[in-house]
């Protein structure tokens, strides 16, 4: 009784989470299949790889990375259909905003139940979040194409990228990173916003998104007086 009152509590806050009849045809054990597979294959990875994402916003991409016998390799690319707000973090509850940041994916991150078929909690806040007081709770990657602060994507795409990531828990994998950025984070995509109120919080993210695309690997970052710290 108190878990089921727990996530109707959060489908309140968010609309990202409930409990939905559909979703009792989607067993926790639902095999990878499909595209996903057959993608991951192709990169020598296997079901219980380990997995990795990346979210970018204003471009509306979900990446999914497996590594696999030839390191970590982008498996497929996914169209996020909805988020809400505009570019920039999630600061307070009822913003509208959907978060950006560096992220953690674990078991207890899934629900099979969703209210909007098949979800998993981002892990907003994190450290750096509640440092600077950010609130806002069940911030989703999720199926169907509505959204209140929430990553969705169709249901088709849910599952696979649902799949993966349990798989790759369920294989070891002790948590899955998510990283969510507001563009891709070269120089041109950094040129002409330094005058964007949030710009020096995406120099933040800048320092992780250049060590990706040096190491691509999932990046070692910690967060120190409420700033994202990258490396070892």
């Amino acid at each position: 009784m108190r878990l089921i009152y727990i996530m109707l509590l959060a489908s309140l806050l968010c609309g990202c989470v409930g409990t939905s009849n559909r979703d009792l045809q989607y067993s926790r054990n639902n095999p990878q299949r499909g595209l996903v597979k057959q993608a991951s294959s192709t990169v020598v990875s296997s079901p219980s790889d380990p997995a990795m994402i990346r979210i970018i916003k204003d471009t509306h991409e979900l990446e999914l990375w497996r590594q696999g016998s030839r390191g970590w390799t982008r498996v497929k690319t996914y169209p996020i259909c909805k988020f809400s707000g505009e570019l920039g973090p999630k600061r307070k509850t009822g913003d509208r905003q959907a978060p950006e940041g560096f992220y953690t994916i674990t078991q207890s991150s899934l629900n099979p139940f969703s209210k909007e078929y098949l979800s998993i909690n981002t892990g907003f806040p994190n450290s750096r979040d509640r440092y600077h007081r950010y609130t806002g709770d069940s911030l989703m990657i999720h199926g169907a194409c509505s959204s209140i602060g929430c990553y969705a994507i169709t249901d088709q795409h849910m599952e696979e990228v649902y799949a993966a990531v349990r798989d790759a828990l369920q294989g070891g994998q002790k948590e899955v990173q998510l990283q969510i950025y507001p563009f891709r984070m070269n120089f041109w995509g950094m040129a002409g916003r330094s005058d964007h109120k949030d710009y020096l919080f995406w120099k933040e993210l800048k320092q992780g998104w250049d060590w990706f695309e040096t190491y691509q690997q999932p990046i070692p970052v910690t967060v120190v007086n409420g700033t994202y710290r990258i490396g070892s």
